[in-house]
């Protein structure tokens, strides 16, 4: 009977020994991660859509080790049409290792994903997305920041309409936030607070993933709120919308 309860003993220190040295290595791998989305945030920002050439886009796909692809992912990257998708798992560590990756994922019971995607079209940058999720059996949380010229796309976005250089609000599946590529004011607001998977408490869902926009939403829907019954014939529209 003690050889049975001293073999269980030494069953649960080597359980606890394992899920404590995976737990570790999760958090090691997710800090490396974390550093490196907040530096892809940093390089990102240096490129202009409009004015970035084809060459600048590759050079960060490189750096990156990013995918490149046509924007159908069967055709080729081409000056003509390119898209980059870059991620801070820049050697598919976990795609590699997915038993490992269950394991960490298990025992620290949270999972995240960066990504930024770049699209080329005859030579220059036009889109930057930058996609950031989060997910625990109570938070299931994305936000996506896109900077691209304004379109019609825009136009039936109350929180558009109040600016016409940024928007930020909910979505169906994620809370979006566009800025215009010369509202170089507003980027503050395409900085996501990627540290905030490293915490023990994790991350408290969009406000604290995306802070500047979401205090922008904030306010932008205290105005709409109070000015809920005006008639949108009274709002001007934007040159792209008329």
């Amino acid at each position: 009977m003690k050889s049975i309860f001293k073999f269980g003993g030494c069953c649960v220190v080597i359980f606890l020994v394992g899920g404590l040295g995976a737990t570790l290595f999760g958090y090691l791998v997710s800090r490396r991660e974390v550093r490196l989305a907040q530096q892809m945030m940093r390089d990102v920002a240096q490129l202009q859509v409009e004015v970035s050439t084809f060459n600048d886009v590759r050079a960060f796909g490189q750096k990156y080790n990013g995918e490149m692809t046509g924007t159908w992912h069967d055709n080729p990257c081409l000056e003509s049409n390119c898209l980059v998708d870059v991620t801070p798992d820049q050697h598919n560590f976990w795609e590699r290792h997915p038993k490992l990756q269950y394991a960490a994922s298990y025992i620290a019971r949270r999972e995240w994903r960066f990504h930024i995607l770049i699209w080329v079209k005859d030579g220059k940058l036009t889109a930057v997305e930058q996609w950031f999720v989060y997910l625990t059996p109570k938070v299931s949380a994305a936000v996506i920041t896109s900077v691209y010229p304004p379109d019609r796309g825009l136009c039936g976005n109350q929180f558009y309409q109040l600016h016409r250089t940024f928007a930020a609000n909910p979505g169906p599946k994620h809370f979006n936030v566009w800025v215009s590529p010369r509202a170089i004011q507003e980027k503050e607001m395409l900085w996501l607070n990627v540290d905030c998977v490293l915490r023990a408490s994790g991350c408290r869902g969009v406000p604290d993933m995306a802070q500047a926009a979401w205090r922008a939403y904030e306010k932008d829907q205290r105005i709409i709120d109070a000015n809920g019954s005006k008639s949108a014939n009274q709002i001007v529209p934007a040159a792209e919308c008329r």
